[in-house]
């Protein structure tokens, strides 16, 4: 679609309906980004490319998604390596038949370091993960699109950790802010050609992940303890923020652009922490 061409997007329809849609997803073999994968498949989704670096996952998580009209695929990518990535971008693009709906950058990594204890491999970490690896995809899927004549929608995960406020997480806090940013870019830069840049500042949620450290540090009944004190009186879950995704892929956010959801409804008013460590009570 040249510059100069004007697209026109649709009227939103109040559905959630995404049948015979094509999309990829980082991170989709685990944790957020397979309950994401899952979900746009509970929608509809024709086909789903699920990238990520562990094979064992992926080729299970395609063999579990791939059946009732779905069909999923695994490709095998290094978000932390750039040229990984962009390969990973040309085969799923390849995998889907040239036809892709949705691009959902689900994958991330947090590494506890505050200012003072945090060392350069580890801020680089959350720049190469978080906020580099997106760029380069959405950049990937972008062109495809813009060539293809056929727009497509951007979901990008980030955190309320972006607002800052949470000293124990320093440099992860910095990279999503900095992917914020980009879907505001994103959005404006690729308006014209109709491709749509969103994202999500989740808050505190229940992965397997979270889990394993939550438990090392306030033992195995520490989400009975966390979640009373809660405004909702509950910790959000994958689905929660599955959900919030399809919605922003769906044509009833056809015309969504450039926003950042905040869903973190365990936090008040105000910043997440003052603390320079982690703890439970948080």
């Amino acid at each position: 679609m040249p510059a100069e061409s004007v697209y026109i997007p649709p009227l939103s329809s109040p559905s959630l309906d995404l049948s015979k849609k094509h999309y990829i997803v980082t991170g989709g073999t685990q944790g957020l980004g397979l309950e994401i994968a899952r979900q746009l498949k509970a929608l509809g989704a024709a086909r789903v490319a699920l990238l990520s670096r562990s094979r064992d996952k992926g080729e299970a998580a395609a063999a579990e998604l791939s059946s009732d009209g779905c069909k999923a695929v695994f490709v095998q990518a290094d978000m932390a390596d750039p040229s990984s990535v962009i390969a990973a971008a040309a085969a799923s693009i390849e995998a889907l038949d040239g036809v892709v709906h949705g691009l959902v950058n689900a994958a991330g990594t947090t590494e506890r370091g505050n200012l003072l204890d945090t060392t350069p491999e580890m801020f680089d970490k959350q720049f190469d993960i978080n906020t580099r690896a997106p760029f380069f995809l959405t950049q990937a899927l972008a062109k495809h699109w813009i060539a293809q004549k056929s727009p497509g929608a951007v979901v990008n995960i980030s955190s309320v950790a972006a607002k800052g406020g949470a000293p124990f997480i320093s440099a992860y806090s910095a990279s999503k802010a900095a992917l914020n940013v980009l879907t505001a870019n994103n959005a404006t830069e690729l308006a014209q050609y109709g491709i749509r840049v969103n994202g999500i500042n989740m808050g505190w949620t229940l992965t397997d992940n979270e889990n394993d450290l939550m438990v090392k540090k306030g033992g195995e009944d520490w989400l009975k303890e966390a979640e009373p004190g809660l405004p909702l009186k509950r910790i959000m879950r994958p689905v929660d923020v599955a959900c919030k995704v399809c919605f922003l892929l769906s044509p009833a956010a056809e015309m969504m652009t450039g926003t950042t959801l905040d869903l973190h409804p365990e936090i008040a008013l105000g910043m997440l922490s003052t603390k320079a460590e982690d703890s439970l009570n948080r």
